[in-house]
């Protein structure tokens, strides 16, 4: 019986060790189906790869530079250093593949507006050869004060292709602003493609900023997300172009052909150009660890049927840059020119960049500017600026002033400061807050035309005062 009895039980544990064991199994197996059922999901998930492709990767990187089509530094504030990159690898007997990026940023800021102007104006009698006294527009000299909340929205996107001849790509920044209620227009304020035929040069073509512009200084160095609104600027406004440039080490040149048109009197008019000419722009430049410069020309013919009486534009100018240490930048610009008055758009507004005639007529220019910024801290920018634009004009070219008065010249003459600081947490979010105060002064003669009144005159005087305070947010991807 102890025999049987000893049978029995090895026999009982055989059986329960034998069910843990299947158990087991059971389990694993359970756990290599829920495994594989894993991988085709995520195989199923994961982006198709075009035939004739091997691989497809999307990663993050540094932010793309286009050849030839360097960024302004307010640009690259904006973007920040970082973009999503999607590479595309062929096989081994496919075309070359292609590399796409994209960045963008949303901005947010509330803006403070006060303006303050002040017109007066006096007479002269032929006849009796005396001035009267001066007297006040007290309709046109009224302060306004005026707050915004200002938002805009910006897409770029890059893709570029090693082909047989060199690398070709394109370079499209899509643009929508927004100012209360109401939905905001998208525009584009680049589009260019591009075609790096050597290391060095590259030709490309398309609608951006004008190489004759000074890209130093109050407005060409500054971050300015809302303010730099005074015309202390040395941009001739961007346009159409075909160009060419050279780069080899820290020097490098770049000429272009560019469209000379001018926009109607009304940036919002309907009409998006006038006149058939074109122009030419061409700038050196020299980039170093201490300094930097450059020296940049643009010339711009006049369609001597629509813009009859207007002068060509022309303008010479140069800026340079010191670093001061690790932590300090100072940045200086100066300009020349003549022309017809052209008034380039705000930077607050949805026409930066374009340019209109709403004051035609002929002048000469020249300006100084300069700008100094520091890293306070490993998060915290600060930045300050001053810039002063003298313009003296002869006549007017279209009836500014109704008949029978003409102008006989006016004299144009801005001063100007700004500042601003910036928060950086995080390479994604910028919070600022910025300034700008300035003042423009502009005297013109009026003189009587009409055979009874001949002599006549009218001098008007007007200064105006702009003060600009803002709270601003950019968010980066």
């Amino acid at each position: 019986m102890k025999i049987i009895k000893m049978a029995l039980m090895g026999g009982a544990a055989f059986a329960a060790t034998s069910a843990l064991a299947h158990a087991d199994d059971l389990d694993a197996l359970k756990a290599q189906i829920e495994a594989l059922n894993a991988r085709v999901a995520a195989m199923e998930a994961a982006p198709a790869v075009p035939a004739g492709y091997s691989l497809l990767a999307v990663s993050e990187g540094p932010l793309a530079q286009t050849p030839g089509l360097p960024m302004k530094n307010r640009e690259l504030a904006s973007y920040g250093d970082e973009a999503t990159y999607i590479t595309v690898l062929p096989t081994a007997d496919a075309p070359a593949g292609a590399t796409i990026t994209w960045s963008g940023y949303v901005r947010a800021g509330v803006i403070y507006n006060n303006y303050a102007p002040t017109l007066k104006g006096r007479t002269y009698d032929a006849d009796t050869e005396t001035w009267s006294g001066w007297t006040t527009d007290k309709a046109a000299s009224e302060d306004t004060d005026d707050t915004d909340i200002l938002a805009r929205g910006q897409l770029r996107v890059t893709a570029a292709t090693d082909t047989a001849v060199g690398e070709v790509g394109v370079d499209i920044r899509m643009r929508a602003d927004f100012n209360g209620n109401g939905k905001g227009d998208v525009y584009s304020d680049v589009a260019w493609g591009y075609w790096a035929m050597t290391p060095e040069v590259t030709f490309g073509g398309g609608y951006a900023g004008s190489l004759g512009n000074i890209g130093y200084g109050y407005d060409g160095a500054c971050t300015c997300y809302l303010t730099d609104s005074a015309d202390v600027n040395f941009n001739p406004g961007d346009v159409t172009q075909l160009r060419l440039s050279y780069g080899s080490g820290p020097v490098s040149a770049a000429v272009a052909f560019e469209d000379a048109s001018l926009r109607g009197t009304d940036l919002s008019a309907s009409d998006s150009s006038d006149g058939d000419k074109l122009g030419v722009s061409g700038e050196l430049k020299y980039s170093g660890d201490i300094f930097n410069g450059e020296v940049a020309a643009v010339w711009r013919d006049k369609d001597d049927n629509d813009d009859a009486g207007y002068t060509d534009l022309w303008q010479v100018g140069a800026g340079m840059a010191f670093a001061l240490g690790d932590m300090a930048n100072l940045s200086l610009a100066g300009a020349f020119g003549e022309g017809p008055f052209q008034t380039v758009a705000s930077n607050s507004s949805q026409d930066a960049g374009e340019i209109t005639k709403s004051l035609p007529y002929n002048q000469s220019w020249w300006g100084v500017s300069g700008l100094l910024s520091a890293n306070l801290s490993e998060v915290i920018h600060a930045e300050v600026a001053a810039g002063y634009k003298n313009r003296d004009g002869d006549s007017f070219k279209t009836d500014v002033f109704a008949d029978p008065y003409k102008s006989k010249g006016a004299d144009y003459e801005t001063w100007a400061f700004l500042g601003g600081v910036y928060y950086d947490p995080v390479p994604q979010l910028t919070i600022g807050v910025e300034a700008e105060y300035f003042t423009v002064t502009n005297e013109a003669t009026l003189e009587n035309t009409s055979t009874a009144n001949a002599g006549d005159k009218v001098q008007l005087d007007f200064e105006k005062d702009t003060f600009t305070l803002d709270l601003v947010s950019v968010w980066r991807f």
